[in-house]
C-alpha cells in the first residue's frame, strides 16, 4: 500500500522529490521540527508539542498568523488517516519558504509532514540504553534557539556518529560551560536518594515533550524532582540515569563510567506512561 506525506497541505506519495536547491533548511538550517507518535491514531501531548512549535516560531521569527493550533492538527491528521495510522511517528518540519541568502525576502511558513507506521508491539516495548558515553568534541551553546528542536542538528549527528564509533547505546552532550545538556536524542534525568534531577532549561537542554511529562507526573504523584544543573561526576554517582523522549518515553540507563545503574524509580516511572498510552 503507498503512503504519503503532506507537503504544505497537499498529499504527495512518499519518496517524491518535493524540495528545490533554494530551500533554506538545506542551505542554511533554517527551520524547525516536531516528532510526535501516534497511538490509537491519536497524536500524544499534542498540546506540548504545538507549545513548543510556537516558541519556536517565535523565537525563529517564523509568519504563523494563518497557522492556528487547530490548522496544524488538521495537517497532521490528514497524514494520519490518508495512511490509516493506529500506531506510527510523525516528523513535522516547519521551514522558512523564502528566497534570499542569510537575509530572507520573507518569513512565510514552509511545512513538511512525514510518517512511520509502527506495530502496537513496537509502540509499547521498552528501550534500554546498556551503556552510555560522553561526546566532548561539540559542545552544545546555550542561546535564544537552544530550547527549541531546530533543524541546524549538527552537533546531534556528530555525536550519534560518535557513539557508533565507540560502541555506546547513547552519548552525553556537554554545554559551552562543561555541563551536561542532554544525550543524542534524549533529554536526561538522575535519581540520587529518592530526588530526581534533570538539567534546566538554562543549561541549554531541548524543551523535550516527555522531560515535561515526567516532571508533571513527579508533581502530581509527589516526587521530589528539579531542575538543576548538573556535572558528570553527579550522573556517574547517581543510583539511577534515566533518559526520555516523545517516542522511546523512559529510557533506563543501565551503565555509566562503569557505574551499574539499577532501574527501580524509572521502571515505575516508566509503567505509569505505558498505563496511560493503554488507556488511551
Amino acid at each position: 500500500m503507498n503512503e504519503f506525506d503532506n507537503f504544505n497541505g497537499f498529499l504527495t506519495e512518499k519518496g517524491e522529490k518535493l524540495f528545490n536547491t533554494s530551500n533554506r533548511s538545506m542551505k542554511y538550517g533554517d527551520g524547525l521540527f516536531e516528532t510526535i507518535k501516534v497511538v490509537g491514531g491519536e497524536l500524544m501531548y499534542w498540546d506540548d508539542h504545538y507549545d513548543r512549535l510556537k516558541l519556536g516560531i517565535t523565537t525563529l521569527k517564523l509568519d504563523d498568523a494563518s497557522f492556528p493550533k487547530e490548522k496544524w492538527e488538521e495537517q497532521l491528521m490528514k497524514v494520519v488517516t490518508r495512511n490509516y495510522y493506529k500506531y506510527a511517528k510523525l516528523r513535522l518540519t516547519v521551514y522558512r519558504d523564502a528566497p534570499g541568502l542569510y537575509a530572507p525576502m520573507s518569513n512565510k511558513i514552509g511545512y513538511l509532514i512525514e510518517g512511520v507506521r509502527y506495530s502496537e508491539t513496537d509502540s509499547l516495548q521498552q528501550v534500554n540504553v546498556q551503556k552510555l558515553g560522553v561526546y566532548t568534541e561539540m559542545k552544545k551553546p546555550i542561546d535564544v534557539t537552544s530550547n527549541c528542536k531546530t533543524t541546524s542538528a549538527l552537533i546531534y549527528v556528530m555525536a550519534s556518529i560518535y557513539k557508533k564509533e565507540h560502541q555506546y547505546d547513547d552519548v552525553l552532550i556537554l554545554n559551552a560551560d562543561e555541563k551536561v545538556c542532554e544525550t543524542s536524542n534524549s533529554n536526561l534525568f538522575i535519581v540520587k536518594d529518592g530526588v530526581v534531577f534533570t538539567p534546566a532549561l538554562s543549561q541549554g537542554c531541548v524543551g523535550g515533550v516527555m522531560r515535561l511529562q515526567v516532571l508533571k507526573l513527579c508533581a502530581l504523584k509527589g516526587i521530589d524532582c528539579q531542575e538543576v544543573s548538573l556535572n558528570l561526576d553527579q550522573v556517574k554517582d547517581a543510583d539511577e540515569v534515566f533518559l526520555t523522549n516523545a517516542i522511546a518515553g523512559v529510557i533506563p540507563v543501565k551503565e555509566f563510567q562503569g557505574e551499574k545503574k539499577t532501574p527501580k524509580l524509572t521502571d515505575h516511572l516508566h509503567a505509569c506512561f505505558k498505563d496511560l498510552i493503554l488507556v488511551n
